[in-house]
């Protein structure tokens, strides 16, 4: 009895996957308009009534399957496996690796790359929670990160806010129209590197500075 049960729960769960990974194929081949429950499903070979089953719908889905993918939210899981970095100590090379990292993975995920784009063209209630676990994700972040700030003339929340928006849009540049911007090429490592090599400046900048102004 216990043999058939997990035999089960190992089919349900790989039915599960097969959903998700639908859902990717679908997101990379043909864009967002193209997550439909029907479609899923037969993308995925099951009936449409497991979709139902396994994830109370289309929105439930699609949840679980930015879950696996979206760059914050592994981000987030790694900071809270590891206690110490979420409890003690945000340091500038750490800041500086978030967003070269974010910058990275964006660029390689076609999947990663729709859904930035699905999030700014309509509203979506399951991009929004996802979009509010990034926040969450990010008032962790600054809490520890304000010991360094406070007090002085540094908006570090401001200066992280611009760095997400223009690593999304010169990614999104790049890949969708292929030319440079303001005469770099970010899709070359040269062109990577000194965006890269500009960005540990103004984190340099922003530490320093925050120091130096304190009050």
């Amino acid at each position: 009895m216990i043999v058939v049960k997990k035999i089960v729960r190992r089919d349900k769960e790989k039915t599960k996957q097969k959903l998700i990974n639908a859902v990717g194929r679908l997101l990379r081949k043909e864009g967002f308009h193209a997550i439909k429950i029907n479609k899923v499903a037969e993308t995925a070979g099951v009936g449409k009534k497991l979709i139902y089953d396994y994830f109370n719908g289309l929105n439930g889905l699609i949840k679980a399957y930015l879950t696996q993918v979206d760059f914050w939210n592994k981000e987030q899981e790694y900071f809270q496996k590891d206690t110490n970095n979420f409890t003690s100590n945000i340091s500038k090379e750490m800041m500086f690796s978030l967003m070269k990292n974010d910058f990275e993975y964006l660029e390689k995920s076609i999947e990663i790359q729709k859904i930035i784009l699905w999030g700014i063209s309509v509203k979506n209630k399951t991009i929004n929670a996802l979009i509010e676990q990034r926040e969450e994700f990010g008032k962790n972040v600054f809490k520890l990160t304000d010991k360094d700030f406070d007090g002085s003339s540094v908006d570090f929340r401001a200066i992280n806010a611009i760095f997400v928006s223009a690593i999304y849009y010169m990614v999104l540049h790049a890949k969708t129209n292929g030319v440079t911007l303001c005469e770099i090429d970010v899709a070359t490592e040269e062109g990577k590197q000194r965006i890269f090599n500009t960005m540990r400046q103004i984190f340099d900048w922003s530490y320093e500075e925050g120091q130096f102004s304190k009050t």
